[in-house]
């Protein structure tokens, strides 16, 4: 499957999470917005996700392999199905800490 296919996938997901809006960028990149704060950016043309997150946290994301330094931002890679789901779960470590939950979000029915 094509990566910007992918970074779509995660984009229509984002687009279903309470409080979340996906903002298109005249470059093509997707800003993704929780209330008026950032959450991250999704880039079609490179096939990445872009994260901020506190200083600890980008440190040990980035320690255990979870996501590639860029700057003060985690960014990863989009490039197949298991990267999809780990961009979600970046995202939803995200949200949660915005939202001050601990329970990660999902849209599916809890089982």
């Amino acid at each position: 499957m094509p990566t910007d296919a992918l970074v779509d996938e995660v984009a229509n997901e984002l687009d279903t999470w309470p409080g979340v809006r996906i903002e298109r960028r005249s470059d093509g990149a997707a800003v993704v917005r929780y209330e008026d704060m950032q959450l991250g950016v999704l880039d079609r043309d490179r096939g990445v996700a872009e994260l901020r997150f506190p200083t600890p946290e980008h440190d040990e994301l980035v320690e255990h392999g979870d996501a590639m330094p860029e700057s003060d931002m985690v960014s990863h890679g989009i490039n197949g199905p298991a990267d999809v789901t780990a961009v979600l779960e970046l995202f939803d470590r995200r949200y949660r800490d915005l939202r001050g939950e601990d329970d990660p979000y999902s849209s599916e029915d809890p089982a």
